[in-house]
């Protein structure tokens, strides 16, 4: 088992997540912020007040802020008091804390656009094996199918960006599920920025965004 798994172990484990109750905790390491209202509660201001980039996760009418815990390449984790997440190139491969009994463990395969540069993709499959620890699924095959879109406005604290909109269709046959996520990348680099995910069958869709303080820098 890798790293990256046995770290999706652990904390699919030890992580549990209670009911969405207003929460705050100012250690980057345990930073969490809940909300069950429409009103977005992490603000420019305080994203401005971070010394690291964090990943708003918004779930229905919920919304989370993640600390960059740690980052190789183009693989990120992030954590909350209550959620891990694991992204590659702003996809999820790992994630731990999440409703629905939805924790899974998703690995990139060798030919995963993925991997490389999404401003380059071209018609593709992949097929990936997902685990779903809490519901005794291993190795359940994921198929996914790429369409590039174009270019769309999209706000990001307060900011109108340009970004590329790529479309993931994935089908799972094995436990009759399909869905199509969307991500919006940066065009003159292919970093995600943006994204909207179904991890797993009976979990919404959760937005994702990637937020940074003005001028940081790595």
């Amino acid at each position: 088992m890798n790293n990256l798994s046995r770290l999706g172990a652990c904390c699919l484990a030890a992580i549990l997540l209670p009911g969405c109750n207003s929460l705050m905790n100012d250690s980057y390491e345990t930073i969490k912020l809940a909300i069950s209202g429409p009103e977005p509660l992490v603000t420019t201001e305080y994203v401005n007040n971070l010394d690291r980039p964090g990943l708003v996760l918004r779930l229905v009418q919920s919304e989370a802020l993640l600390m960059r815990a740690a980052a190789y390449g183009n693989v990120t984790e992030w954590h909350g008091l209550e959620q891990m997440l694991v992204t590659q190139n702003g996809r999820v491969i790992q994630g731990a804390g999440l409703p629905e009994a939805s924790n899974l463990i998703a690995p990139l395969v060798a030919n995963d656009p993925f991997n490389g540069d999404l401003r380059t993709i071209g018609q593709q499959e992949v097929v990936r094996l997902v685990d779903y620890p809490e519901r005794f699924l291993t190795g359940i095959p994921q198929i996914a199918t790429y369409e590039l879109e174009g270019l769309e406005t999209v706000e990001v604290m307060g900011r109108q960006l340009q970004l590329q909109r790529l479309d993931e269709h994935v089908s799972m046959p094995d436990i009759d599920f399909a869905t199509t996520n969307a991500y919006w990348f940066d065009p003159a680099t292919g970093r995600v920025i943006t994204s909207r995910q179904q991890l797993a069958p009976g979990l919404p869709p959760m937005g994702l965004t990637e937020v940074r303080p003005a001028g940081f820098a790595e």
